[in-house]
């Protein structure tokens, strides 16, 4: 119930800017890479610029097929939010939420988005972290493939990802440092 709640708040947000959430530049939203990073929100309550799709974290090729890593900040999102008219977050236990959203947008060899696949995430957290090691199966969303996870501990994360589109199955391996 609370991560459909949250997921509710983070597609109304990006209907309320009229600009996909989590879109590249083959979504209408031109924004792979530079995310919306100095767009104005005027009329939102809210001041400055943010970045609102956080931060693409890794780009790689996997047997001719491009695989973009982006990592949301949870807590970052939700305090952005709040000022957001007609956005409430009464009743959201938020020290349940998980730190961050990993997404991943495949591309095949034809540069086009790969949108009937499945996807999921492991995760090992750093040595002497308290998490366990997180098994998630991500959703289709926005033209790419996401799944929350916990990146509290400070330190190197393991990340591996299966993605099966069809008959062609891509993995893939990286690091990442939460500072």
């Amino acid at each position: 119930m609370k991560k459909h709640t949250i997921w509710t708040l983070v597609t109304l947000l990006s209907l309320s800017l009229s600009v996909p959430a989590f879109a590249g530049p083959d979504h209408g939203g031109g924004m792979q890479g530079g995310g919306m990073k100095g767009m104005q929100m005027k009329g939102m309550g809210m001041k400055g610029s943010m970045p609102m799709m956080g931060k693409e974290i890794r780009t790689t090729q996997v047997n001719g097929y491009t695989l973009t890593y982006r990592l949301i900040d949870m807590k970052q999102k939700m305090e952005m939010m709040k000022g957001m008219k007609g956005m409430s977050m009464k009743g959201m236990d938020m020290s349940k939420m998980k730190s961050h959203h990993l997404m991943v947008f495949v591309k095949g060899a034809d540069g086009k988005p790969v949108a009937d696949a499945k996807a999921g995430f492991k995760v090992e957290g750093p040595s002497g972290a308290q998490e366990p090691v997180q098994k998630v199966m991500c959703m289709a969303m926005s033209g790419g493939f996401g799944a929350d996870v916990d990146l509290k501990a400070k330190g190197t994360y393991t990340i591996k990802t299966k993605v099966v589109a069809g008959d062609t199955k891509l993995m893939d391996e990286f690091t990442y440092t939460v500072e």
